[in-house]
C-alpha cells in the first residue's frame, strides 16, 4: 500500500491546486481542524490507535486501506481526496451534478463547510433557526397576500 500511495503522490505532483500540494498528513490535519477533533477524539471515533493517527498526522507512516475505509466510512472524507487533493474533500459531486440545478456558490460552500464543522447540536441549532427564519418568512408573505387581498376587496367596483 506504501508503494501505491507513493506513486499516486509522484504522478499527482504536477498539479496545482492548494490541497493536492499538501501532504496526506497535512490533509488529514485540516480535516481534523475543519470538524474540531483532537487526535484522541479522532482516533476513537475512526478506530484507529492514538499513536497509529498520530504517525499518520507527523507525516511518519501513511494510511493502510483498512485506515483509509475507516477515515472515509467516519468522517466522510473522500480517499480520493485525501491520498491525491484531486475532487471534492467529502467525496460528494459537485450540487450541479447531484441534482442539474445551479452550482453552490462561494458564500453558500463557505457556509456549508462551517456547518458541517460543527458538532451535531450545533448542527440541531442552525437547523432550527433557518427553519424558524423560513416558517417567519412564509408568515409574512402570507400576511402581506392578504393585505393586497383586502384592500382589493375595499376597492369600489
Amino acid at each position: 500500500m506504501y508503494l501505491f500511495v507513493r506513486s499516486i503522490r509522484t504522478k499527482t505532483s504536477a498539479s496545482t491546486g492548494s490541497y493536492e500540494k499538501m501532504s496526506i498528513a497535512t490533509r488529514l490535519r485540516s480535516v481534523l481542524d475543519l470538524k474540531g477533533l483532537s487526535i484522541k477524539e479522532a482516533s476513537e471515533l475512526v478506530g484507529i490507535p492514538y499513536r497509529t493517527l498520530q504517525n499518520y498526522l507527523l507525516d511518519e507512516r501513511e494510511p493502510n486501506a483498512k485506515a483509509l475505509s475507516a477515515i472515509r466510512t467516519h468522517l466522510g472524507i473522500s480517499v480520493d481526496w485525501l491520498l491525491t487533493g484531486e475532487g471534492t474533500m467529502t467525496g460528494e459531486a459537485p450540487q450541479q451534478e447531484q441534482t442539474g440545478a445551479v452550482t453552490v456558490n462561494p458564500q453558500e460552500e463557505a457556509i456549508l463547510e462551517l456547518f458541517r464543522s460543527l458538532g451535531e447540536a450545533g448542527r440541531r441549532e442552525i437547523q432550527s433557526a433557518a427553519e424558524e427564519k423560513k416558517r417567519l418568512m412564509d408568515v409574512e408573505q402570507r400576511l402581506k397576500d392578504l393585505t393586497e387581498i383586502l384592500a382589493d376587496t375595499k376597492r369600489p367596483a
